[in-house]
């Protein structure tokens, strides 16, 4: 048979595993409360897969008394069913709540609840009798309930079978419930057990006394130890933390810069591109330049402005040419006239 997970009762938010029911051929027939066997041995059946299936079904001397929509047809017998729990079809529950309700009603064993409101053919809860006998301070679970009525009906002997109350949430809570049940029950004589696949009969360590024993200190040293431990990762998991709020920020800054500024890109472009045009224009002028201060070049005046081309020097005005006179005819001289020399 298949095993569900351990939900007992079911927690909030929780959605057992259902199956069609088919075990009911007939579901208005009328319930007729088995009577229990002679010495009464009660089972008490919860959904802790280790010790759920081992409980006596096939021992008619023992009373199967199941609860939780985690059991529903899971049981392979039932004599009597608890659903004490009037919550069932509130918002929070009504995903499991519903079909369990429509579940129980279809149901031909007896069923305790707290009324009659959910299902119409459930027994009311002798509530009332059982804190008059018991008291109201250990009423902390369905098993707590059904433990006290079985005592109250004379049990010779309750077994525990699916019941491990071992989370440190909720069944912390309800586990002090039990022991002071067990202890009720022993001390009229009620023979209590469960399986060794169970936790439920491991009793609470004797305040101050157990930290005296050997395992006691063991306990104490190794918690010392793990929690020395666990504060040193804590610290390296802070640091950590640290640097990554840090670098989270300096990725918010990129995603900022990048979205809104990466436009600064065109203008630069822009200027990249009108710093080469100035370049070349004053490369241009400086060659200019080195031209004109050579020492082979006649300097003339010229209107030259930082950054622009020179000024093209002003044209000449062209010359007329003057009228030439017209060659005269050279005139030979005449030979001269040689006179004779004086006598002295």
């Amino acid at each position: 048979m298949h095993v569900l997970p351990a939900h007992e009762p079911t927690r909030e938010g929780e959605q057992p595993q259902f199956t069609t029911f088919a075990d009911n051929p007939n579901p208005t027939l009328k319930i007729v409360p088995v009577p229990p066997p002679n010495p009464l041995k009660v089972a008490l059946i919860g959904t802790a897969p280790s010790s759920r299936m081992l409980a006596p079904y096939n021992d008619p001397s023992w009373q199967i008394w199941g609860c939780s929509p985690g059991n529903m047809n899971s049981l392979p017998r039932v004599d009597l069913w608890f659903e004490l729990h009037s919550n069932l079809l509130w918002p929070e529950h009504e995903s499991y709540g519903k079909p369990y309700i429509e579940w129980l009603k279809q149901q031909a064993f007896p069923i305790y609840m707290q009324d009659q409101s959910l299902v119409p053919q459930a027994m009311t809860f002798p509530k009332n009798e059982m804190v008059e006998q018991f008291g109201d301070d250990f009423f902390t679970s369905s098993f707590a309930w059904m433990m006290a009525l079985a005592i109250s009906m004379g049990a010779a002997e309750i077994a525990l079978y699916g019941i491990d109350m071992a989370s440190r949430d909720e069944y912390i809570r309800q586990r002090p419930g039990f022991y002071y049940f067990r202890q009720m029950a022993r001390q009229r004589g009620v023979k209590v057990s469960a399986p060794h696949e169970s936790d439920i009969m491991q009793s609470p360590p004797l305040y101050a006394y157990v930290d005296s024993t050997p395992f006691g200190r063991k306990i104490l040293a190794r918690r010392q130890e793990v929690t020395g431990r666990i504060g040193g990762m804590e610290q390296q998991y802070a640091q950590l933390g640290n640097s990554i709020h840090y670098l989270k920020g300096a990725q918010e800054d990129l995603d900022y810069f990048e979205s809104i500024w990466s436009g600064v890109c065109n203008d630069m472009g822009r200027i990249e591109y009108q710093k080469q045009q100035v370049e070349a224009e004053n490369a241009v002028l400086k060659a200019k330049i080195a031209e004109l201060m050579s020492p082979k070049m006649v300097f003339e005046p010229m209107n030259m402005t930082i950054g622009m081309t020179p000024a093209a020097p002003a044209p000449r005005r062209k010359r007329r040419a003057k009228a030439q006179p017209e060659p005269v005819a050279e005139v030979q001289p005449e030979p001269a006239i040689e006179l004779p020399a004086s006598p002295e």
